[in-house]
This record gives structure tokens, sequence and C-alpha cells, in this order.
């Protein structure tokens, strides 16, 4: 018991000995100068059938469908909108009401070469999200598909803007940023932060990007005049994003040490690359069945897309891995298959997510299937 008592005392003693940073942070949205390189998966907005005696207004035609952007803290905060089409464009979604006294926002599809879908993309649209007694802005980017002649019963955006600030922690001034991570507009433990010293060389723009931004569960560092990092430990968001909390801590890590294991491809560059390229068929799965069957191997499905990080990085370092590809000459026929173009194949094989890679017998017949893998993991995947 008195051990333990002791060690709650040191416990004590240690956070006491924490500075506590307040940082006031500020509305910030795209403009002239740097924006965030990334931004979260879009959220969608189930829509549906505005009444057939509701009155639309002027310039918009139905199909008109009304949905609700769930943003902020409770239901008084919660946004109703209004998404129509217009005479030029009968069967897309391209002018949206965020409030009946705004006009509206409009759009002008699109079509996707690859893809034949049209897009109607509202960018940079600001409005106002309610905190209690406070009320802070809030941008967006909204957009509707269309494929085929049926109007889309849904629209999807992801967030524009962030909350940003400046803060002296001793004698270095830092430039700290929050972004929203799953576009709520509530700020909390559940997004992502990042500190830089505002005397780094491209401060303003690296502050904002993936390469620094964290979750609030990592550590932020700043250099200190004494050679040693200052470290910085996450404490509290404010719902509105104004106010930002964290505590300068005594940590044995630097920043290069916290950030090696994210650097997922160091073990990759490492190891020998093949000098006989494994060939895939595109598109074509009669065919690969028909040479798997020909050969007796089985055959590899590759699902993927182009805006699928790790289907590039299974391109880039999986496939040309020496020992990957030696697995793959000797036992597989490669298939890829664009899930963009192969929807009925996405259908068929249950695709949820990218890139997905699924084993087939020389008869069709799915023998495993597993996601994204590292050369190691993928040899023993492989054999």
């Amino acid at each position: 018991m008195l051990r333990r008592l002791a060690l709650f005392l040191v416990c004590l003693t240690l956070a006491a000995q924490d500075r506590i940073v307040r940082v006031n942070l500020d509305y910030r949205a795209p403009g002239n100068g740097p924006a965030p390189n990334f931004s979260p998966y879009g959220t969608q907005v189930p829509l549906t059938d505005v009444a057939p005696d509701t009155p639309l207004p002027e310039g918009a035609s139905r199909p008109a469908k009304t949905g609700t952007l769930q943003v902020g803290p409770n239901q008084n905060s919660w946004i109703t909108i209004l998404v129509t089409a217009d005479r030029a464009h009968p069967l897309d979604l391209c002018r949206l009401y965020l409030d009946p006294s705004r006009p509206a926002v409009t759009a002008t599809p699109s079509q996707n070469e690859k893809t034949k879908a049209w897009w109607s993309s509202f960018n940079r649209v600001q409005f106002d999200v309610r905190y209690g007694a406070t009320v802070e802005p809030y941008m967006v980017n909204f957009w509707s598909v269309r494929e085929g002649d049926a109007t889309p019963n849904m629209i999807r955006y992801s967030v524009a803007s962030w909350r940003g600030g400046a803060v002296k922690v001793g004698d270095v001034k830092a430039l700290v940023a929050v972004m929203d991570s799953n576009n709520d507009a509530i700020f909390n433990a559940s997004d992502r932060w990042s500190a830089l010293s505002s005397a780094e060389p491209d401060a303003a723009r690296r502050v904002l990007t993936s390469v620094e931004a964290r979750p609030t569960s990592r550590l932020m560092f700043l250099p200190n005049p004494d050679g040693k990092e200052l470290v910085l430990e996450f404490r509290g968001l404010s719902p509105d994003g104004r106010e930002l909390t964290f505590a300068v801590v005594d940590r044995p890590v630097t920043k290069s040490q916290d950030r090696a294991p994210d650097d997922t491809l160091a073990a990759e560059r490492a190891r020998p690359r093949t000098t006989q390229p494994f060939p895939w068929i595109d598109h074509d799965l009669p065919r690969a069945l028909a040479q798997a069957k020909e050969s007796g191997r089985n055959v590899l499905i590759d699902f993927w897309t182009s805006w699928c990080g790790p289907c590039h990085s299974l391109d880039e370092w999986i496939w040309s891995d020496a020992e990957v590809a030696s697995a793959l000459h000797s036992g597989y026929v490669g298939l890829k298959l664009d899930g963009d173009l192969e929807k009925d194949l996405v259908t068929r094989y249950h695709v949820e997510g990218y890139p997905t890679l699924i084993v087939l017998d020389p008869s069709g017949k799915e023998l495993r299937r597993f996601g994204y893998a590292s050369s190691k993991e993928m040899v023993g995947h492989l054999k």
C-alpha cells in the first residue's frame, strides 16, 4: 500500500511539472495561402424526395431532394439542405440550398472520362455552426454523383476549413493547426493536430500537411535553443475549435524516433527488386481463368482503384519485390480489376474496400482473400 501511495505521489509531482499551454485558434479556409493537403473521407447525407406540392426556389426544378447535415454539438446545430435539378440538367442535382434566404450554390455537371459517371461539385461552401450561445463558420466541399439515368439519393461532403493559431512556448514561436477528422464540426480528441516552429522552412505550409499532422494521441516536437527538443502532449480542445490545450512534458524521445515507425515502407526499400516483373492481365476474367486451367496455376485478382493509396504502394513496392515476384511467377496468373469500372465483379465478389486480393482456383472457386500486406506477409499469403 505504501509503495502504491509513493508511486501515486511521484506521478502527481511529475504531472505538476508539466507546463500547460493554451492556444487561441481561429477559423481558417482556403484562399491565397496554404491549405491542408488532405481531407477526411466524404460523409454521406441521405436524400429523400421533396413533397410534390412543395414550392421550389426560382430556377430550381424537380427532382428535388432534401437531407440533413448532422454537424455541431446537437440537433440545434444541424442544417437542412435542399438539392435540386434545373432545366438545363434535368437528371442532376446541380443546385444546392443551405438556407431559404441564401442564393443557390450551383454546379455544372461534368462526366468522368473513365467511369462515365456525372459529377456535380459544390466547392468551398461556407455556413455557420451553432455551439450553444456562440457561432463559428465552417466550410465544406459537396459532391453528387449520378451513374446512369437515376438521380442520386445521396450527396457527400468533406471539410475544407481548419483551425489555426500561433503561440510562444518558452523562446520558440510555434504554429498550431487542428483539422476536423470526420466532418462533424465538433473539435475533440478524435481530430488531428500539428505544431511546428515558425522558424522552420516553409512552416506555414508544412504545418497543414499529412506529413506533420497526427492524431491527438501523438506527440508534437519543437526545437529548443538548448538543443533538446520540446515535447508537446495534447490535453484538450474546445468543441467549437477556439482553444487547444497542450502540455510541455518530459519524455525521453525525439521527433525522429517518434516518427520512424510511421514510415511503413522503410523495410520495403531495403529489399531486393525483381528483374522479371510479373505480368498482369487487365479486365479479362475469362482469359485469366483460361490461362490458369492451361497452366495449372491459381488466379490472383487485384481489385484496385486509381484513388487508393495502398493500391499504388502494392504496385511500386510489393509486386516489384524479388521474393514476391518469384512466388507470383511460380504459382499464379495475375488479374487486375479496376473497382470503378468493374461494378458487376465488385458486387459478385463482395468487394468492400481496396485493395482486395482474391485467390481463385482454375475453376473459379474462391480459395482465400486478403488486403494490403507487406512483402514478407505477402509471401506468406502466396505460399
